[in-house]
């Protein structure tokens, strides 16, 4: 199964840091970076280096469960806010770190009105809990205040992978018929899972967990429940089709496209179409990369779900719909 998540925050809330985590426990890198060593796997820019922020968003890829994750870190910094929105249009699933010190800042409220414009499924996740000032309850305040009061607290729904009460109750309140069954005949464990994994891809309901993810507490028992909760359902049997988010040149100037396949597969050399209402253009594909940080491997095929660039395209441009015929195109 593969999903594209996307790990957002305001500024210094932790988001790089927990990103390193992820790809730490996956085995994909040998030990966490950090932005402030300058040694984090997805900062790897100099002007990021130089600045101890996020500026651009890089991609790290790591498979866990039954899954392959396609990680996209964004800036977190409100100058580089077009390049997080680019990025959000491609998102399977959002994690929203936020402060368990700061707690809710200008620029987290901006990121969340942008995942609910475009109806992203998001998980919070509170972070610094080892700080001095930390107050997990606090922001759960705050984020049914401000954000949504259908948040519950992932850290307190599960005990030994089964639901407690107070969710099981919180999952039938929202759903009649399954409230209905629950006054009947009680909980079952299997349609309270399905039930749950629907609401939260439908963003109905938003769990929320916390740790320190510079100290590695609860990013592992995160990691574990998000495999748990989400799900999507690519087919690469379909015609195929993407959407355009990034552009970029590498070190010897060459133009690659980076997208997300929607639907199908595509191989090099495939010609495909693209464009968007201005225009409708036709190339053939010379190249695919598939990224993980700053490397990359030159690949034959990609498939529904994948994010990955391609050479070959000298006029694509950030939001182009793809396609092999004009009949997938959505201009």
């Amino acid at each position: 199964m593969n999903k594209t998540i996307g790990i957002l925050a305001h500024v210094d809330a932790g988001k790089t840091t927990f990103s390193e985590q992820l790809l730490y426990h996956t085995n994909t890198i040998r030990s966490p970076g950090r932005v402030d060593h300058q040694s984090a796997f997805l900062d790897s820019h100099e002007i990021e280096k130089q600045r101890g922020i996020t500026v651009f968003a890089d991609q790290g890829i790591f498979s866990y469960g039954d899954s392959t994750y396609y990680m996209i870190d964004t800036p977190g910094h409100v100058d580089f806010s077009p390049e997080m929105e680019r990025c959000i249009q491609v998102m399977d699933y959002a994690i929203l770190i936020i402060s368990a010190v700061e707690g809710i800042e200008g620029h987290t409220e901006s990121v969340w009105k942008l995942l609910q414009k475009y109806q992203v499924p998001t998980f919070f996740f509170i972070n610094k809990t080892d700080r001095t000032g930390a107050d997990v309850d606090a922001v759960l305040k705050q984020i049914r205040k401000n954000f949504t009061k259908d948040v519950f607290d992932l850290n307190a729904s599960f005990l030994n992978e089964c639901m407690s009460e107070s969710l099981i109750e919180f999952i039938a309140e929202r759903d009649e018929q399954l409230l209905q069954k629950y006054m009947e005949s009680g909980y079952e464990s299997s349609l309270w899972l399905e039930k749950t994994r629907t609401m939260i891809r439908k963003a109905h309901i938003f769990p929320c967990s916390s740790g320190s993810a510079l100290h590695d507490i609860g990013v592992r028992e995160f990691l574990d429940r998000f495999e748990n909760l989400s799900v999507t359902s690519y087919d690469s049997s379909e015609e195929f089709s993407a959407r355009v988010f990034k552009i970029r040149h590498d070190e010897s100037g060459t133009r690659m496209t980076f997208m997300k396949a929607i639907s199908g597969s595509l191989k090099v050399r495939d010609e495909i179409i693209y464009g968007n209402s201005n225009k409708r253009l036709s190339e053939k594909v010379t190249q695919i990369r598939s990224f993980n940080g700053k490397q990359f491997e030159v690949v034959n095929e990609v498939n529904a779900g994948e994010l990955f660039a391609v050479v070959g395209l000298t006029s694509a441009s950030i939001g182009d719909a793809i396609g092999v015929t004009t009949d997938k195109l959505i201009f």
